[in-house]
């Protein structure tokens, strides 16, 4: 059994106002400073100094474009995290089940969704309820801009279940050396002070390593912990920290623009780099669903479209860049087309990662070139959301898919402690399955290894386990043809759901629920909503030869070992245009490190640091490959 050795698994927490606001946009004057007895800031308060500038001088990029933190802020997922409708009917939901846990279950769920009201009340002395969010400011604001920027450096990334820390002194600490102090003293009653570790992604641990405590069907507390999410363990057991890839590198991702930084203060030293405040995630789908429903959720109802759509496509760019789909082979045998097919991770972390509703699968369709018929269909959603194919209760993970029902499904299934299915996070005991895309340099000896362990059939998967450190997965298909001959189209996705309808059936059985009948209202005709993260398509396909030869088919060649010391790299290769072939070794940056013709073998300088480089492969054509390398 994988044993868990996170520290603090019971720790403190770390605060409640009164007035019942719905969420609105700010647009108005600065306001009067944080009182004294409160020890964290709202985001009004920020705003007067970070919203959008009237006059499009300050908070602007090169363009002219507003990029100011607030209004960015204000509709991304961290800012609308109290009032997310899933969330609430999801809350009410586990207290329903566990009446006599209602105090601890909304202690730990506020905490992360409601945590300057949550820290002020714990430091006045006062319990922090559901209730009380719905009358609190504080809470209402979501994760604003004191959930990040007042925690200090102090064992930072070393809690969790939003047990962070937050610095009680009136301090703002932010990504810029000698600040100017007196604004932010003048208007809101802190100072700011550089801190380098607010680009640290200890920042985000806090929340997005969640431990939950298994219960009992009568509410007792069962002493067995589950990991709900691990978002921050999966990182750190990667290449990116040897990297300096935090998470804000791509949530808040910087751009080199020098900003002056807050309004009505052009004299500021303009700042770069300049990091965006949407944080950019995957939830589309939750984002649409509010702006759909904006005036019955009471969240910004009379807020433009534009605004939400500019949330919206950030965080589709966002997951569009965080896998991707290779097509290693295609091949005909005994009227059998054989597909090979590579599904790489480019996330800092697994793909899904955190709630554990989220999924993301293959899906593959082949069809008549002329006519349109399908004569294979794998991995497409029925008419009420659900995977065609899907077996119950989970599939498995699957190293080939011998038939349309073999649905290759990444995710986390959780049992309780009887070992059934459950959807519910206080039930559940441990992991049925997890073969989410590991994230690249991902080692199954890793530190953190018990708190994002592989589970279920995943580990047996040769590729998958074995070589986890490489953040892919292989699976081939065969596909029986039946005769089928001439052109075809063969289309694959990468496809992703934040809350697939299989997830919801358990939810939807208790709607008299107040919350639970209100997300069930607006969720009709979200079932079958769902992202693509990356496809291929093959327009002709020739059924009727032996192999295909396609601009899709991505380079047989292969370094070993890899991870390596970067001395001695064997490349193997198998690539059917290899004259004169030669090769350029990059960074992340994209700074060109080594060059040359291709060898039986080649080394890395040797001043080079641990962690990813790109080696790309050119023959007189131009680029056939490129294949990343694990730097020890």
């Amino acid at each position: 059994m994988i044993k868990y050795s996170i520290p603090f698994l019971l720790g403190a927490t770390v605060i409640f106002l009164g007035l019942n606001l719905p969420f609105q946009p700010f647009s108005g004057p600065r306001r009067d400073p944080v009182p004294e007895s409160q020890k964290v800031a709202h985001s009004i308060n920020c705003a007067g100094c970070h919203g959008t500038d009237a006059t499009g001088l300050s908070q602007v990029d090169k363009q002219g474009n507003d990029v100011s933190i607030f209004n960015d802020w204000q509709f991304s997922m961290m800012g609308l995290s109290a009032y997310d409708p899933f969330w609430r009917a999801t809350l009410a939901h586990e207290v329903n089940q566990y009446p006599t846990q209602q105090d601890a279950i909304e202690t730990t769920c506020l905490k992360c969704h409601a945590p300057l009201g949550s820290v002020q009340a714990h430091l006045d002395g006062l319990p922090y309820s559901y209730a009380a969010m719905l009358q609190d400011t504080l809470g209402l604001d979501g994760v604003s801009c004191s959930s990040c920027h007042q925690q200090p450096a102090k064992n930072l990334g070393k809690r969790h279940s939003g047990n962070f820390l937050i610095d009680t002194n009136r301090i703002m600490f932010g990504p810029y050396p000698n600040p100017f102090i007196g604004p932010m003293e003048l208007y809101v009653g802190f100072e700011p002070e550089f801190a380098e570790h607010i680009f640290s992604s200890g920042i985000c641990a806090g929340c997005h390593t969640l431990i939950t405590e298994a219960l009992e069907d009568d509410g007792t507390p069962s002493g067995q912990f589950f990991i709900e999410q691990a978002t921050y363990h999966e990182w750190l057991n990667s290449v990116y920290p040897l990297q300096g890839k935090e998470c804000q590198s791509c949530h808040v991702p910087y751009i080199q623009d020098s900003v002056v930084i807050a309004t009505d203060l052009l004299a500021l030293e303009k700042r770069y780099p300049y990091g965006l405040h949407q944080f950019f995630g995957a939830n589309t789908a939750m984002l649409s669903l509010m702006k759909e429903n904006r005036k019955e959720l009471n969240i910004a109802p009379n807020s433009p479209d534009t605004v939400w759509n500019e949330s919206i496509t950030n965080n589709r760019i966002s997951l569009r860049k965080a896998g991707v789909i290779e097509i290693n082979s295609i091949e005909i045998q005994n009227d059998t087309l054989i597909l090979d097919l590579t599904v790489i991770n480019k996330a800092g972390h697994k793909l899904p990662s955190g709630y554990p509703s989220r999924v993301a699968w293959i899906q593959i369709e082949l069809s008549e070139n002329t006519g349109g018929e399908v004569i294979y269909k794998n991995g497409f959603l029925d008419d009420q959301g659900h995977l065609t194919g899907r077996d119950f209760p989970f599939e498995p993970h699957h190293e080939i898919s011998s038939s349309e029902n073999d649905v290759q499904i990444y995710e986390m299934v959780m049992e309780d402690l009887q070992g059934n299915l459950t959807t519910r996070l206080n039930a559940a005991a441990k992991p049925s399955k997890d073969n989410r895309l590991l994230p690249l340099g991902f080692r199954m000896n890793h530190s953190v290894y018990d708190t994002v362990a592989i589970w279920g059939d995943a580990l047996i998967d040769n590729q998958y386990g074995s070589e986890s450190h490489l953040g892919k997965d292989n699976i081939e298909y065969r596909i029986v043809l039946n005769g089928q001959k001439g052109l075809a189209k063969l289309d694959i996705s990468l496809r992703y759901h934040t809350f697939p309808a299989r997830w919801m059936n358990d939810l939807f059985e208790h709607d008299s629920i107040e919350q639970i009948a209100q997300f069930k209202s607006h969720y009709q005709g979200y079932e079958l909503f769902n992202e693509i993260i990356d496809s291929v398509v093959i327009n002709e396909l020739d059924l009727s030869t032996t192999s295909v030869s396609s601009p899709q088919i991505k380079t047989q060649i292969e370094l070993f070992p890899n991870p390596g010391n970067g001395t001695g790299i064997n490349v193997i290769n198998n690539h059917p245009q290899s004259v004169d072939l030669r090769f350029n070794v990059i960074d992340v940056s994209g700074t060109t490190l080594h060059s040359g013709k291709m060898d039986e073998k080649i080394s890395l300088p040797k001043n080079a640091k641990p962690g990813v480089y790109y080696f790309l492969f050119y023959n007189k054509s131009g680029l056939i490959g490129i294949k990343p390398y694990i730097l020890l």
